[in-house]
């Protein structure tokens, strides 16, 4: 049949095309006018751009709320290690810290492979 190819056409087709032919339709019956279609996709392009400056706001609010719950529990929120969680202890100057990780598993390598180096420890100090 010659009409369900066009029947077809149009189920392909998007919302917007659907809108738009029924827009013509009103423009053509004078039921609406051009301006009245402007001012339309006016307002539909307005709400579009609100509706991205409220999510960008929200999105910043979100990750700045994060950043101080990360503070708050002494995590660094630019720094590579975002720690264990647990609150840091303020350091004096010149002080340092050990922190033990967890123990080393036991050697892959058979102790039959490489050679043995013996070395001595040289104060450069002492020598001037």
């Amino acid at each position: 049949m010659p009409g369900s190819h066009c029947l077809e056409c149009l189920m392909r087709s998007g919302i917007g095309t659907y809108i738009l032919i029924i827009l013509l339709v009103l423009m053509l019956f004078g039921l609406i006018s051009v301006g009245d279609v402007l001012s339309l996709v006016f307002y539909i392009i307005l709400g579009i751009v609100i509706l991205g400056i409220v999510g960008v706001l929200a999105f910043r609010y979100k990750m700045n709320r994060l950043r101080r719950q990360m503070e708050e529990n002494g995590e660094t929120f630019r720094g590579y290690s975002w720690g264990s969680g647990h609150a840091r202890q303020e350091k004096r100057d010149g002080e340092v810290t050990i922190q033990r990780t967890q123990a080393a598993e036991e050697k892959k390598v058979s102790s039959s492979v490489g050679d043995y180096v013996e070395y001595e420890d040289i104060n450069d100090s002492q020598s001037r």
